[in-house]
């Protein structure tokens, strides 16, 4: 009998006890590092078909946690065309608010005694099929005052907060550089190619990006991202506010309303479809995320 993946944490947990002290993560930049380092072993958390688990599988929350969620809009709800071009706008206006009320002037130095705001966001979009999933571009000389990070020096111009990495199997993930026009370009044409949009506490109150469907037929694509917020910044991931998305979208033909109608019909939620999904890798997954239990355990006893 298969024991449930709690029991085999807390075994794995007993195991390890001796192991050295972990040091917390916050930044994309790490997600690809030893999970014993504190970085992700090379997942991403996206919750999406590709990567199988989210945020929530090291954030927490407890119940008297504010909540905090995350507003997407320009995903094409109603089916996709071959090779459209659409802007996804990513907000948080409650934490964006928030922010402010904590740090209203972001140009002084921050009271020992006042608490830190901090947050993360990821996005993708995967094509069930594993191949295209399509082109995502992000122009930073068009960016408003929403998408740059809070100005912490008056002499310093802001940057834009969101990041754009390109992931293959098997190879250290790449910081996409923008363009001579300003443009950061990742696509997704192989099977296993995937383009990951990151922001980290910055100040910004939103992302924009523009997905370019493929010209292919790849059937349902998946949109998938998790937003972690704190109020407080801590060494350990409970206390958090988690929201995660996951949503397929089909292409506009009479197949993909067909997917659509057993996706709904059959008893199924979107919600319930994103768990199965995540479930079908949890046993090559097992490891990375086994680890990264140790790790957080570990971060509560530093």
């Amino acid at each position: 009998m298969l024991l449930p993946y709690r029991a085999l944490f807390a075994a794995l947990l007993a195991l390890t006890a001796s192991a050295s002290v972990a040091r917390a993560y916050s930044t994309p930049d790490a997600y690809s590092e030893n999970p014993f380092s504190g970085g992700g072993g090379g997942r991403w958390f996206s919750g999406s078909p590709a990567d199988g688990f989210g945020c929530s599988a090291c954030h927490s929350s407890s119940p008297t946690q504010r909540p905090f969620p995350m507003y997407v809009t320009g995903l094409p709800l109603h089916g996709y065309a071959l090779a459209e071009s659409r802007e996804i706008v990513l907000a948080w206006p409650e934490f964006a608010q928030r922010w402010r009320e904590l740090r209203p002037d972001p140009t002084m130095p921050r009271p020992p005694d006042q608490p830190a705001p901090a947050m993360g966001m990821i996005a993708e979009l995967v094509a069930e099929s594993g191949k295209a999933s399509g082109t995502i571009e992000i122009r930073t000389a068009t960016a408003g005052p929403d998408e740059l990070c809070e100005q912490t020096r008056p002499n310093l111009q802001p940057r834009i907060g969101v990041k754009l990495f390109q992931v293959r199997a098997g190879l250290p993930p790449l910081l996409i550089k923008a363009n001579a026009q300003g443009v950061l370009r990742c696509d997704s044409r192989q099977l296993g190619q995937r383009c990951i949009v990151a922001l980290t506490s910055c100040g910004a109150k939103q992302a924009r990006f523009v997905w370019t469907a493929p010209s292919t037929q790849e059937g349902p694509i998946w949109f998938a991202a998790g937003f972690v917020a704190s109020e407080a910044l801590a060494s350990t991931p409970e206390n958090d506010a988690v929201h995660e998305i996951a949503i397929p979208m089909v292409e506009r033909t009479g197949a993909g309303a067909r997917y659509e109608e057993v996706l709904h019909g059959g008893g199924c939620t979107l919600s319930g479809s994103a768990r199965r999904t995540a479930g079908a890798s949890h046993s090559f997954a097992f490891g990375a995320i086994a680890a990264l239990a140790i790790a957080r355990r570990l971060r509560r006893k530093s």
